[in-house]
């Protein structure tokens, strides 16, 4: 288990709460994370913890909440929805206010029914799926938008941006949950800027070569492809629309996409794709708050994991501290819960655009923007 804690004065309020509520002390409000912090998608468990990290910080720093010093108890389930099951049971054993970490898609279902029959307030930030918001569960709260509503404004921006409305559209898709959000999303565009879609090819989740996939979008000449793939199949797709010599295909893909590491793996062959995303990039003028308080509170080495994930991972901490800090005469779930809820527009420092949730929706649905990768200069900008 790893601990966030940060150097603050405290007591003025303490003992005023609840002394029943989970995860409080007289000096400390205990959250939760669990995150996949080795494995696979290691790099965006860490950069979630630091995001977590930067935001305890900041609080702590200006007083912390409600008389306390705020604290995250992280655990790592290695990407196993198994040992994410395990580690919230802990968590929640030892006592926490609220859980701002939830790993994957498939990591958060193992868990969620936990945290609803114990009534846990639960923010999820790391992946934004439909169950956790869809219908709306009391103590569970939802920032990002749907995946599908990324791949619409990908051929969004082909249309209206790049004139492709007379192209040949193509479509890649993960054979699970995942692709089916994104196949829908795609599916709505096309109906509804009337577009020719000449393939729609599916793939087994794991898939590694996808020489074939794009033999075939060469062969039906396609002009625009949206890839439904998330780390290592979008690196594959570009290298493989390299090696065909496809110099005129452009590809559209998700904000699993917006990392470094994508552009890393593919080198030259991520050079231009797009990828839409709800939270900005660290270059954007807006995110500039958010960065300077990372480069604050983090150490060098820290920076260089920052990445989208961190500003996710930053959005739902603060939004909670903010809520937190308005139930300093009566720190309860329920409180929290009323506060979040009440249809105030919460500010992330320019991590993503403001937000806000009502008694009938917990979900940000935020605003996406497409990026163009920019891999000569390992940056992300604002497709034009």
């Amino acid at each position: 288990m790893r601990r966030i804690a940060g150097v603050v004065v405290f007591g003025a309020l303490a003992g005023v709460a609840h002394a029943a509520e989970p995860g409080l002390t007289a000096t400390e409000i205990r959250i939760g994370e669990i995150l996949p912090l080795t494995g696979p998608v290691s790099f965006a468990g860490e950069a979630h913890y630091l995001g977590t990290k930067i935001a305890l910080a900041e609080a702590n720093a200006s007083g912390g909440a409600a008389g306390r010093k705020i604290v995250a108890l992280t655990e790592d389930d290695g990407y196993v929805p198994a040992r994410s099951f395990q580690a919230a049971q802990k968590l929640l054993a030892d006592g926490v206010f609220a859980i701002t970490g939830t790993s994957g898609t498939s990591h958060l279902n193992a868990m969620l029914p936990m945290f609803i029959e114990q009534k846990v307030l639960t923010l999820v930030t790391i992946n934004p799926a439909e169950q956790a918001y869809n219908p709306v569960k009391k103590n569970v709260f939802v920032i990002g938008t749907d995946y599908g509503n990324a791949i619409h404004a990908g051929v969004k921006y082909a249309v209206e941006k790049l004139n492709k409305k007379d192209a040949r559209f193509g479509l890649i898709y993960q054979d699970d949950d995942f692709g089916a959000n994104n196949k829908l999303g795609y599916e709505r565009a096309v109906k509804e800027f009337g577009l020719k879609s000449v393939v729609e090819i599916p793939y087994k989740r794991g898939q590694k070569d996808f020489s074939a996939e794009m033999l075939r979008v060469q062969k039906e000449k396609v002009d625009f492809l949206v890839s439904g793939g998330i780390i290592a199949e979008n690196v594959a797709i570009f290298k493989e629309a390299k090696k065909l010599g496809m110099t005129d295909l452009r590809v559209s893909t998700v904000w699993t996409a917006h990392l470094p590491i994508v552009q890393q793996l593919a080198g030259d062959a991520g050079d231009g794709y797009y990828t839409a995303d709800y939270m900005a990039d660290l270059s954007d003028p807006e995110a500039a708050p958010f960065v300077a308080a990372a480069k604050k509170f983090l150490t060098a080495d820290e920076m260089k994991k920052v990445n989208r994930y961190t500003m996710a991972s930053y959005s739902g901490a603060s939004i909670l501290i903010q809520s937190i800090r308005s139930c300093e005469k009566d720190l309860t779930r329920d409180c929290v819960i009323a506060q979040l809820e009440s249809g105030r527009r919460f500010s992330v420092n320019g991590a993503t655009a403001p937000f806000g949730f009502s008694p009938t929706k917990h979900f940000s649905d935020s605003p996406v923007s497409v990026m163009v990768s920019d891999t000569k200069n390992a940056r992300f900008v604002r497709a034009p």
